[in-house]
């Protein structure tokens, strides 16, 4: 067990880690950047975690405890779960640990970024998809719904808009959000069957654009209203 000056330098170095994290992601992480910000030497450092891969397991170790230490919601109520857990995410997009677990990310195609981050992904992935399948148990979803589409589409509405207006996402967006997409799970619209999504018709896909505009797209081309029957 640590204590006393080691336990300082350890939490100097993976706190300067995060912030080189932050600025610089995996691919271009500088050691030479965390020596200085810890203050701490590199030889002390390389004592301790004998290269990059290590030092950022370590840090992605420490870090998880912002997240993975405090459970996500179980209020009975799916769309409060949403709310309050879609609240959280958002909180820590805005701190340091949050911005070095996003660059982390955005690298995930890398092996060695994977091989420290997917344990973590998984482990609070299935916290979220035990948010929807309580739901279903109380009645609140159709049986089949599918975790990862509505949580995929939730998250993708709140990344786009964070992504617009950071830090100004208002907690009465965020509840709009939740209250549209868990409106149409009710529906059946996610609902699995035999494997696949149910669907009713082929609907438009979207697509956005540079702008951030949404636009209709059609497969098979572009059709007029005319010819529709």
């Amino acid at each position: 067990m640590l204590g006393g000056r080691s336990e300082r330098v350890v939490q100097q170095v993976l706190v300067a880690t995060v912030a080189e994290l932050a600025e610089s992601g995996y691919r271009a992480f500088r050691m030479d950047a965390v020596s200085a910000a810890a203050g701490v030497n590199k030889t002390t450092i390389y004592r301790r975690w004998p290269g990059k891969k290590p030092l950022v397991a370590a840090t992605v170790d420490w870090m998880r405890r912002f997240v993975h230490d405090v459970p996500l919601p179980d209020t009975g109520s799916l769309e409060q779960d949403l709310a309050e857990a879609f609240q959280r995410r958002v909180s820590f997009k805005d701190r340091i640990e949050g911005r070095a677990w996003a660059r982390l990310l955005a690298e995930k195609h890398d092996p060695e970024v994977s091989a420290v981050t997917d344990d973590a992904v998984k482990e609070r992935s299935g916290a979220w998809y035990a948010m929807v399948t309580r739901a279903v148990a109380r009645g609140e979803l159709p049986e089949g719904t599918d975790p990862q589409l509505l949580l995929g589409m939730l998250g993708a509405v709140v990344d786009a808009w964070y992504a617009r207006s950071p830090g100004k996402l208002t907690a009465e967006l965020l509840e709009a959000a939740v209250r549209t997409i868990v409106a149409g799970a009710r529906s059946g619209s996610l609902v699995r069957s035999n494997g696949e999504r149910r669907t009713v018709r082929a609907r438009p896909r979207m697509s956005t654009d540079a702008t951030g505009s949404t636009r209709h797209r059609r497969q098979g081309g572009e059709s007029s209203i005319k010819n529709r029957k």
